[in-house]
């Protein structure tokens, strides 16, 4: 029986190989971070897990190759950009998160007892401190009101000269004067075509009475003419009556 433990004993401590001194490992919020480990075996498989590495294979494997190409990988910010077939398979994580703070272990499997590599990376994200202020800029506080009452610690810059105005911007009265020229050329057109419309129907008017005027004169003269037909018609008739008059007295 004891024989027994013993042999099982030297089979789990040839298996599961050494483990290198833990490393640490510092990288920036967002930012990247490379994990290292390198083999200078035969070209052989391997895989990256989090935790601590355990007797076989990797816990919460996260990314594993074949020894020439990754053939699994749990995200896409997981990266190898090292030369895999040279046996450099630094794991590299992108976007880092306080998520991704922990222990790292990275396992190569190398033919013959005992004789994987396991290296074990604590890694530290450190958020970016926020940079110092520019004394060169000049900071100034914002305007504000409350309740439609000026705030007495802060007194808004008037300015006084146009000419301190920039290029691009106008004052307010010189815009005023743009918009009523623009709206004085805009009814121009409309004005003249009033007028136009206006002296037409006066001359038609004009024409109207000239033409009533002219209507009446002659209409005038033409029954004075009759009038008068009228009368040279009467004329004989009378003679002869008073011709006629005096023969029979």
């Amino acid at each position: 029986m004891s024989l027994l433990c013993v042999r099982l004993c030297l089979y789990v401590i040839l298996t599961t190989g050494l483990v290198a001194a833990a490393e640490h490992v510092t990288g920036p919020l967002n930012g990247r971070i490379t994990l290292p480990c390198k083999y200078s075996a035969k070209t052989t498989s391997m895989c990256w897990g989090r935790g601590r590495c355990p007797n076989f294979w990797c816990n919460d494997e996260i990314l594993r190759t074949d020894g020439y190409n990754v053939t699994w990988r749990k995200s896409d910010r997981y990266q190898l950009l090292g030369h895999i077939r040279q046996g450099d398979v630094s794991l590299t994580i992108t976007g880092a998160t306080k998520e991704d703070e922990g222990t790292y272990c990275c396992r190569v499997e190398i033919p013959g007892l005992g004789n994987d590599l396991k290296i074990e990376i604590k890694v530290k994200i450190q958020e970016v401190a926020p940079s110092p202020p520019d004394p060169t800029k000049r900071t100034t506080k914002p305007y504000h009101t409350t309740h439609g009452i000026e705030s007495p610690s802060v007194t808004p810059k008037t300015i006084s000269d146009d000419s301190s105005l920039p290029s691009t911007v106008k004052p307010a009265s010189q815009s005023l004067e743009i918009e009523d020229s623009l709206a004085a050329e805009n009814k121009r057109p409309y004005i003249i075509a009033s007028v136009v419309v206006i002296i037409v129907l006066l001359i038609a008017v004009a024409a109207l009475l000239l033409r009533y005027r002219h209507t009446k004169r002659k209409n005038k003269d033409k029954s004075r003419t009759i009038v008068s037909l009228e009368g040279l018609e009467r004329t004989p008739d009378h003679a002869d009556q008073n011709i006629y008059t005096i023969y029979v007295n």
